[in-house]
């Protein structure tokens, strides 16, 4: 935004600008300050002021160093894009800064929008309320990252060569900075993005394969100070190829969707559970008093499961095999071994049911009776 004010300016005066905006980081906005208040102290202008380009292409004002009335205008606001490239229009190169003669025409007080009550100087070097000076500031790839824009030259007067050219300097500091910082924001959300990716299933959003078997590995190693049992549960879903089959794949992905939420929902803050292929969860169940107590969550489990999925006018149904591998307190299982057992468990479920050629067991709630519960030796 231009930085004229239609109140009087009364000389410059330190601020320390409060932080406009919290996806700012407090180091680059310190350093923007910093940086504003140096053109104010060394170069002799009444105010400086350092907008940042917003991912919807607005321009917002991050800085102010300068008059106080001039700061409490400014600080925060955010103007249009277009204003900025009218401005643009409207100016003449000073170098790598960029000048708006109040003797053009285009120079009309919408463009300007902040114009400062002051008493002119005499001469043709006089600095008029219309006048206006600012420095694109510029990434590597050409792309905008705001605007640096003073007002109010020392004495009235247009800045000198010299000053002209200290000011571009700083406005290569100040993009530097900028890109520095944007370029840091990205690479920590590319970052945090990697690492959800290799710890989390893409299609469910619940833990990978990896990142339950880190779990189980620090619960192993973390319980040895506990009295109370831990099991591992291996569900596989019933039925879910017929729907894959019949349906679609993008109906199988919303069944595998649909019943991680239910599942996730169902655990005890403590509990893990994780998508560990194709149809198939590994629960990692903690601080359990007896096997009673880990039968009541996976019934609830189950039963989730077991609820009918609504897809595209459809009701789509799975009920769940699962096989439970418990750990006692005084043991120090393998972790391969304790997932072959589960996993096993939950074969042998699917074994006895299918072998008697008859439709599962249900409970009240209508899912398939868990069953297989083995110890780990």
């Amino acid at each position: 935004m231009p930085l004229h004010t239609s109140e009087p300016v009364r000389g410059p005066s330190v601020v320390t600008a409060p932080r406009p905006s919290p996806t700012l980081p407090d180091d680059l906005v310190s350093m923007l300050d910093r940086l504003a208040q140096t053109i104010v102290d060394a170069l002799g202008f009444g105010v400086a002021v350092v907008n940042l380009a917003r991912p919807d292409g607005a321009l917002e004002v991050v800085s102010v160093a300068g008059d106080q009335e001039a700061r409490a205008a400014l600080l925060g606001a955010a103007d249009r894009a277009a204003r900025w490239d009218q401005m643009l229009d409207a100016s003449e190169p000073w170098g790598a800064l960029r000048f708006i003669d109040h003797r053009n025409e285009s120079a009309t007080e919408e463009i300007l929008r902040w114009i400062p009550q002051m008493d002119m100087a005499s001469g043709e070097n006089a600095w008029h309320p219309m006048d206006a000076l600012f420095a694109p500031l510029v990434a590597a790839d050409g792309s905008r990252l705001g605007v640096l824009s003073v007002d109010l030259p020392h004495e009235g007067k247009r800045p000198s060569s010299i000053t002209c050219r200290a000011l571009e300097a700083f406005a290569i500091s100040a993009a530097l900075a900028i890109e520095h910082a944007t370029l840091r924001k990205r690479a920590e959300s590319s970052e945090a993005r990697y690492k959800a990716l290799a710890t989390h299933d893409q299609l469910t959003g619940i833990a990978n394969r990896s990142s339950i078997i880190d779990d189980i590995d620090l619960a192993t190693r973390s319980r040895r100070q506990d009295q109370r049992l831990m099991a591992l549960a291996f569900l596989d879903l019933d039925g879910f190829k017929q729907i894959n089959d019949r349906y679609s794949h993008s109906a199988g992905d919303h069944v595998l969707q649909t019943v991680a939420i239910r599942l996730r929902g169902q655990l005890r803050p403590g509990d893990r559970v994780a998508r560990w292929g194709g149809d198939e969860f590994l629960m990692l169940l903690q601080n359990l008093d007896s096997e009673r107590d880990a039968r009541q969550v996976l019934k609830r489990l189950s039963a989730a499961v077991a609820e009918p999925i609504p897809y595209a006018g459809h009701l789509l149904q799975v009920t769940a095999s699962v096989g439970v591998a418990l750990v006692d307190p005084r043991e120090e299982p393998n972790i391969d071994d304790l997932v072959r057992r589960a996993d096993a468990a939950m074969y042998e479920v699917k074994r006895e049911r299918f072998a008697l050629n008859s439709a599962p067991h249900h409970n009240a709630a209508g899912a398939a009776v868990v069953g297989q519960f083995v110890p780990t030796s």
